[in-house]
């Protein structure tokens, strides 16, 4: 199985590195409930020096079976999140939004006049996707040890979802 694992970096930043754990964690989990190696395409790891990161970024979403989209403030403030959602979305790949931090509002507001309206008219409708799924809420679990018994069990959950 191959996932896709959309989030915004400023989610993920030093020391913690939360996300990256989190993910690593989910990725182990879902090959444990498989049965066999799986493979979440992660950005810091899976783009290597060198690569065409947008068109690997494209193939990886194509390719997948499903994307985990980490909903933040910080995911609907950035383009490229955005932009990984509206490819999921034209591709029919399966969503499954994990609510990681809380959102004022659960949609982007680009401005849709100017140069980029277009672009941003179809960014701001992909994000209103999130508001139509069902999401894996992990808001209360974000600050716990990824080693923990409370997120061993949601990722127990999450991957039985996802497979």
């Amino acid at each position: 199985m191959k996932m896709f694992w959309s989030y915004a970096r400023l989610d993920d930043m030093e020391p913690k590195r939360k996300v990256s754990k989190l993910r690593k964690a989910f990725e182990n989990v879902l090959s444990q409930t498989q049965g066999t190696p799986c493979d979440v395409f992660f950005d810091r790891d899976s783009l290597h020096w060198g690569v065409a990161w947008r068109e690997e970024i494209e193939r990886s979403i194509r390719e997948c079976d499903g994307i985990v989209a980490v909903v933040s403030p910080s995911y609907f403030n950035r383009r490229m999140c955005l932009y990984e959602l509206q490819m999921a979305v034209e591709a029919r790949k399966k969503i499954f939004p994990l609510y990681y931090r809380s959102c004022s509002e659960l949609r982007s507001a680009f401005k849709e006049d100017g140069d980029e309206a277009e672009i941003n008219r179809g960014l701001n409708s992909a994000s209103l996707i999130i508001t139509e799924l069902q999401m894996m809420d992990f808001r209360e679990l974000r600050n716990e040890k990824i080693g923990s018994k409370k997120v061993e069990d949601f990722l127990d959950r999450m991957a039985e979802v996802v497979s």
